[in-house]
């Protein structure tokens, strides 16, 4: 009796064995399987129970904070103008044109491979301005905003920002163009000049440009330095209020792409002074994972005429280059007087054109915005007169900063800063032939 009750332990423990490696080449079959169908395919948008199990704000539900942060009953609006859809890692945010929505009633529409809605819409608001901010459904590959429940929508492609680290170490938003200065010659040496200073991509938003103009951006895109998102006007308002949909399109555009962002205008030229290196050199030295944005007092220099239409060649470069034709100079202005910044997206909840309105909150103790000294960097503003009559506004009360002085650009970079400017002009605008 006794053998047979151990025969029959021997035979069951062999039978469990077998099973127990069947069970495991299946297992490791599967894993096999799963890891060669997402290395060969893009991750679809995870579901909305997963994508809050992680992604708490101030260890809030995150979409829950975004309301405490309206505190305001939700408003009905007739039509919504959407911009550019973007995925992250516990959302996805969508940007808008539509002017003074804040506080508006819109659903989060969602549509799969096969163009076929996902789901019920989610409803959400908009907040900050120009912002939305949606749940991440399974399997969504394009996304719009409608403001009835089963209202029209337009689907936007999502641009992936769940990336494990910045592609970018400095980048730049450049304010909205438009009006009707010639900006050819301004634009390049704005981008010549950041170039020097270490920015590695440029974002521009365009409201209005001419076909002249736009030769040199459509160069600067088709080099891989540039991004450009047009901004269609459905809306009345005037031209200066585009700048409000660029930095709050801008500072989700960057998010996660880069690790410091300029936002600054056209004519600004911001540069370290008695530092001994590039801007680059200077983000590169913060080590302080406190700091948010890095704010930059102005200096105007005073721009008297006009920018030149066309281009005629190398002299005329060297007599209209901003840096070269204009040194008269104000004083500096006081911290935070129309002071711009470069920020660290990441951290920042909302944004002005001059400083940083809120910081997401960090686990462990707060997210600041420093002013940088005068002696360390400033903007050198090469701020047109007569442009909206700001010589008439406001140079009265920009006098009251010191009286005018004569500086220059920095003559380690100048001569550089001409080659380069020269060498892009030439290129785009010197065939006689075109």
């Amino acid at each position: 009796m006794k053998k047979a009750l151990l025969l029959f332990l021997i035979v069951f423990g062999i039978f469990l064995l077998i099973l127990n490696v069947l069970h495991s080449e299946k297992s490791y079959f599967n894993r096999f399987k799963l890891s060669e169908l997402n290395s060969g395919r893009r991750l679809d948008s995870q579901s909305d129970e997963n994508m809050n199990t992680s992604g708490l704000i101030d260890g809030m539900d995150r979409f829950e904070w975004y309301s405490m942060k309206l505190n305001n009953s939700l408003k009905t609006a007739d039509k919504v103008s959407t911009l550019y859809a973007y995925e992250f890692e516990h959302e996805i945010t969508i940007t808008i044109t539509s002017w003074n929505f804040i506080g508006y009633r819109v659903f989060c529409r969602y549509i799969d491979e096969n163009d076929i809605e996902i789901e019920e819409p989610f409803e959400s608001f908009t907040y900050p301005e120009y912002i939305v901010a949606c749940k991440k459904r399974k399997g969504t590959r394009k996304i719009g905003l409608s403001v009835e429940k089963n209202g029209d929508f337009q689907p936007l492609p999502i641009l992936n920002r769940m990336l494990k680290k910045p592609t970018y170490e400095l980048s730049m938003c450049i304010a909205t163009l438009y009006g009707d200065e010639p900006k050819w010659l301004m634009f390049i040496e704005m981008i010549e000049h950041y170039k020097l200073q270490g920015v590695q991509h440029f974002y521009l938003h365009i409201h209005n440009a001419s076909n002249y103009d736009l030769k040199v951006i459509n160069e600067y895109v088709r080099t891989g330095e540039l991004e450009v998102h047009y901004l269609l006007e459905r809306d009345r308002r005037a031209d200066n209020h585009w700048h409000m949909v660029n930095i709050a399109d801008c500072l989700i555009w960057s998010r996660g792409e880069s690790k410091w962002t300029i936002f600054a205008d056209l004519d600004e030229r911001i540069l370290m002074t008695k530092y001994p290196g590039t801007i680059l050199d200077y983000v590169r030295d913060i080590d302080d994972e406190e700091v948010g944005s890095l704010q930059f007092r102005q200096q105007w220099v005073l721009k008297t005429e006009l920018m030149p239409e066309k281009y005629k060649g190398r002299d005329q470069l060297t007599e209209w280059m901003p840096t070269h034709r204009w040194h008269t100079s104000t004083g500096i202005g006081p911290t935070g007087h129309t002071a711009k910044c470069i920020v660290d997206t990441s951290k920042v909840f909302k944004m002005f054109i001059h400083y940083v309105v809120e910081f997401f909150p960090p686990p462990d103790g707060n997210f600041v915005e420093v002013d940088i000294a005068p002696e360390e960097g400033l903007v050198r503003h090469y701020r047109d007169q007569s442009l909206g009559n700001w010589g008439e506004k406001w140079l009265k009360e920009i006098l009251k900063f010191g009286s005018l002085r004569t500086t220059d650009y920095p003559s380690q970079y100048l001569t550089n800063l001409t080659e380069n400017v020269y060498r892009r002009a030439h290129y785009v605008y010197g065939n006689r032939f075109d």
